[in-house]
């Protein structure tokens, strides 16, 4: 179960759901609960037999309440407010809140908002947000990286140069999204979206030369916000024996599961003298390939049986 408080939501939230806060501010505690069963019925128009923890009032619901009689409307708002699913409503898509509403939701400390949004603008950013934090999540130690459009998390030890690498892509026209430990969530059964936690993904470090703002240095398009990821790129100092072992047709390549989904990974040799940068955007357009289904080492093993069976028939 995930808890998210009403001061969170206005905090977090105002300027994307255009939120002013207008009664009920000592209702700023109640806590929304999430659970991941409950399929997103947290937030729904006016319900009274089907109370929603976040009730949405429009200006259709605001002119139903007015055709009402006085006890009759009082009465609809006391089983509102009374209701104890209820943590705060949303008044939308009008600027004008009856004063009665106001001094009710005051002295049942329900924190009650109005947004400028339409009902389903609201309805379905919230929908969005309280979906994000049931999402399962997952930090890892690395840079992730937009190379050619596709997620790529740069992995290694310390000292593998993976800022450095990253510092080489960016110039060359990829990417940033996120420095040291990007945080990952699964979205859809075999999707993970990555993003940079605190926000602070125009940062990378590089040792020698400290933290750089990529964006003030290389422009806008040197950062990006989110990514799927698709591919793990992990750099490793080899011995021999290790270089020996690698497979010389299919290269280094391994599965890694993230939160139950299956990622590609390679391996790329870390020595002086490689361009990994180079490496790592051909590892990039070669597993593109390879998702839509061409293999270079399948047909070269194919041209070589054939050229075999060609000499053999000559002979």
């Amino acid at each position: 179960m995930t808890r998210f408080s009403v001061d969170e939501l206005f905090k977090n939230h105002a300027d994307g759901l255009a939120l002013t806060w207008l009664a009920g501010q000592k209702g700023n505690h109640r806590t929304i609960l999430l659970e991941t069963d409950q399929k997103l019925a947290n937030v729904g128009y006016f319900n009274l037999i089907h109370p929603h923890q976040i009730q949405i009032i429009g200006p259709f619901e605001l002119d139903y309440l007015k055709t009402l009689t006085k006890k009759v409307y009082q009465d609809y708002l006391k089983q509102l407010f009374e209701n104890s699913n209820l943590v705060c409503v949303i008044v939308v898509d009008t600027p004008v809140v009856p004063e009665y509403l106001l001094n009710t939701a005051d002295n049942y400390q329900i924190s009650l908002f109005t947004s400028l949004l339409s009902g389903e603008n609201v309805i379905n950013y919230l929908h969005t947000t309280l979906a994000r934090l049931l999402t399962q999540h997952v930090t890892l130690h690395g840079v992730f990286m937009d190379v050619l459009g596709m997620g790529v998390l740069i992995m290694g030890d310390s000292g593998t140069g993976k800022s450095e690498l990253a510092l080489e892509l960016v110039s060359r026209g990829h990417r940033l999204v996120a420095d040291d430990a990007p945080e990952f969530s699964k979205i859809a059964p075999q999707t993970l979206v990555g993003v940079c936690p605190l926000g602070t993904n125009a940062f990378l470090e590089v040792r020698g030369l400290g933290i750089l703002n990529v964006q003030a240095l290389f422009g806008d398009s040197a950062i990006k916000k989110d990514k799927y990821l698709r591919l793990i790129v992990q750099l490793e100092h080899m011995t021999s024996e290790r270089l020996q072992v690698i497979d010389r047709l299919q290269g280094d390549y391994h599965i890694r599961r993230i939160l139950g989904v299956d990622i590609p990974e390679i391996c790329l040799p870390v020595a002086p003298g490689r361009n990994l940068a180079v490496l790592l955007e051909c590892a990039v357009r070669n597993h593109s390939l390879k998702m839509q289904g061409y293999n270079a080492a399948d047909e070269f093993c194919e041209l070589q049986r054939q050229a075999i069976m060609h000499n053999r028939t000559d002979e």
